[in-house]
């Protein structure tokens, strides 16, 4: 991140970025709704719909991989590619960040989830959200809410773990940040998707929930605090870790 930036210009590149993935990443979760064909009994949103659409769980990861990995070559150098208020609030946890720059790095985040459904819903209609539910995220049929909880948990330490890899130590390798913590995120869709809805982001989950609220989709706000707390405490987890393990030794 360099620091010849505003913090305006910062601000803008952590809203696009956001808006990446949603509206590329959890676009792809919308239309997966939205085509599962009328054979299978479904009709509203039902998150066992997943994997019975147009693009199934691989689509979905594939569009997760570049609505996350493009942004980061594009802002990386900018903001930092946060993109994520868990990243933000972790990196500002560990006085990588300062408060007032965490703050309205988290508000971008947010607002560029919530404009991005706003916006996906314009071009694709309200179904969107009544079918659809915005891609948002929930414990599948038979997950308990801990179950759910440990998932987030798992997939953002990691995925945090990758970006003190990947772009925050001094070693990492170069150009790689964007392909690399894109990957987690892929593998986690894959991999969790269907237990948890793989949100790894505050602002992914949040952005969703805000736009159903507008336009008559479910309401999912009960589980709302699985995916604001899980992911940032794994993402705080992740980085006292790596601290401790493998930047104790520079």
């Amino acid at each position: 991140m360099s620091s010849n930036y505003t913090l305006t210009q910062k601000a803008i590149a952590e809203f696009l970025g956001t808006f990446s993935i949603l509206f590329f990443g959890v676009g792809s979760v919308i239309i997966e709704f939205l085509t599962v064909p009328d054979s299978v009994e479904y009709g509203t949103y039902v998150l066992n719909g997943l994997g019975h659409g147009a693009l199934g769980w691989t689509g979905i990861a594939i569009a997760h991989l570049f609505a996350v990995g493009i942004p980061i070559y594009l802002f990386g150098r900018v903001s930092g590619a946060h993109i994520n208020p868990a990243v933000t609030i972790a990196l500002w946890v560990t006085k990588r960040i300062d408060a007032k720059t965490s703050a309205v790095y988290i508000v971008s985040q947010i607002l560029g989830a919530t404009i991005a459904g706003i916006l996906f819903v314009l071009v694709r209609g309200t179904v969107a959200a009544t079918i659809g539910g915005m891609g948002a995220t929930a414990p599948f049929p038979g997950v308990t809410v801990g179950q759910a909880f440990l998932v987030e948990f798992i997939i953002t330490f990691f995925l945090m773990f990758g970006v003190m890899a990947f772009a925050v130590d001094s070693r990492a390798p170069e150009n790689f940040a964007g392909f690399g913590i894109a990957s987690i995120i892929a593998m986690g869709v894959f991999a969790t998707g269907n237990i948890s809805g793989a949100s790894f982001n505050p602002a992914r989950s949040l952005g969703p929930y805000i736009v159903n609220t507008i336009y008559g989709g479910p309401d999912l706000w009960g589980v709302a605090w699985i995916y604001i707390l899980a992911p940032t405490l794994g993402a705080i987890a992740a980085v006292y870790f790596y601290d401790q393990i493998f930047l104790n030794s520079e």
